[in-house]
């Protein structure tokens, strides 16, 4: 292990980030059984030095993982090595933070031949990907979101999409969107050559970001619920069995990835502009019909044939959108009025009436049971549900 440190920094503080730098490189070389690559990077808060720590080979050849907090660097140069972090590891991006707040994030990045995965942690903060990002960071590849906890909403040139555990999104990574995580950000990230996709799915692009269904309490989805447990493992078990790791992942990716990748037709394009746009409280048959280049008499038949007709199909996704939102833990002081809103819904009785007839009970009930079930019901007075987030 070669530990590098730079003069001009703190005794007492280069002391204690070595020894943890050490300690972690020690936990992860305990279970490598290969001569593969672990890089710790953080930054000496005071002094304003990188220190890291290489055990092995850094070839790309082998697995690397990388890991970055900003809880070492100093608050005045928090986001600027964030951003360079990120942009040399996943996808540039430019953060922006709230009045009077600042950033702590942390990102653990498993980088394997084929594919590249990292679970990123933040605080509450935004960020954006323009032209210029995409022309000094390519990322050459597609990158996939796997939500863990909590909602955000991804817009980009054409619309917004609004994910959550359950409900992931994949996009060209060489395009320019904004994303906001209000409630901060918990999620995994899988980053995909277009080499490596078109080998997946016959395809080395995607025209559109698009969601993903992820539910892992899905039965007729196991595929997503293995790739996301499996996700999250890799980066816990760090570099071990590299090779059969990337193997199954990518097996799954492809499984995930190759239906909403295909070639689709009318019927599948507006399956996946509803379930892009549903929370746009303007989306109607007109507008779906007018978007897809058909009558809305041709769409109509495309969905009668379904069974379900097109304003159902819309309001089907709103609900699904209102009963993650109502699972989540962060948004339990949500008030009703703004589930409503933010998932398309004209008012707060026209979200009651449905959501009593498609789950058979109404949501502010729901919701108690569902946080009650996971073992989160946030502790609320007599009117938390009036107060704002």
């Amino acid at each position: 292990m070669a530990l590098i440190q730079q003069p001009g920094t703190h005794a007492a503080r280069e002391h204690e980030l070595a020894a943890n730098l050490a300690e972690i490189v020690k936990n992860v070389s305990e279970h490598t059984s290969a001569p593969d690559a672990v890089t710790i990077v953080g930054m000496v808060s005071g002094g304003g030095t990188t220190a890291s720590a290489v055990v092995g080979s850094r070839s790309l050849v082998t697995p690397e993982q990388t890991w970055f907090s900003t809880d070492s660097v100093p608050p005045g140069r928090r986001v600027t090595e964030w951003e360079t972090h990120h942009a040399s590891m996943l996808v540039g991006l430019r953060t922006r933070l709230g009045t009077g707040t600042q950033l702590r994030a942390q990102t653990a990045t498993l980088r394997l031949p084929r594919v590249r995965v990292a679970k990123v942690n933040g605080s509450p903060h935004s960020v954006q990907r323009t032209a210029d990002d995409v022309a000094a960071h390519p990322v050459s590849g597609v990158v996939v979101y796997i939500p863990l906890q909590g909602m955000n909403e991804f817009r980009h040139r054409t619309g917004s999409l609004t994910v959550g555990p359950g409900r992931g999104l994949i996009c060209d990574g060489d395009t320019a969107f904004s994303r906001t995580f209000p409630q901060g950000v918990s999620e995994l990230v899988v980053q995909i050559p277009r080499e490596t996709l078109a080998q997946l799915t016959d395809s080395d692009s995607v025209r559109r970001p698009m969601p993903l269904d992820l539910d892992p309490n899905d039965s007729l989805n196991p595929a997503a619920r293995e790739l996301t447990q499996l996700a999250a493992g890799a980066l816990d078990r760090g570099l071990r069995q590299g090779q059969r790791l990337e193997t199954r992942l990518l097996d799954l990716l492809s499984g995930v990835l190759s239906r909403p990748l295909a070639n689709t037709g009318p019927m599948q394009e507006a399956m996946a502009v509803i379930a892009e746009s549903h929370c746009d409280p303007g989306l109607n048959a007109s507008r779906l019909a007018q978007f897809l280049g058909v009558s809305e008499r041709q769409l109509s038949r495309l969905f009668s044939a379904t069974g379900r007709s097109v304003p159902q199909t819309i309001s089907d996704a709103r609900l699904a959108t209102a009963r993650r939102m109502l699972a989540d833990p962060s948004r339990a002081n949500a008030p009703m009025v703004e589930i409503a809103s933010t998932c398309g819904f004209g008012s707060q009785a026209q979200l009651s009436r449905g959501y009593r007839r498609r789950f058979g009970i109404g949501p502010l009930r729901h919701r108690k049971q569902l946080l009650e079930e996971s073992g989160q019901l946030l502790q609320a007075g007599g009117s938390s549900y009036c107060q704002r987030l």
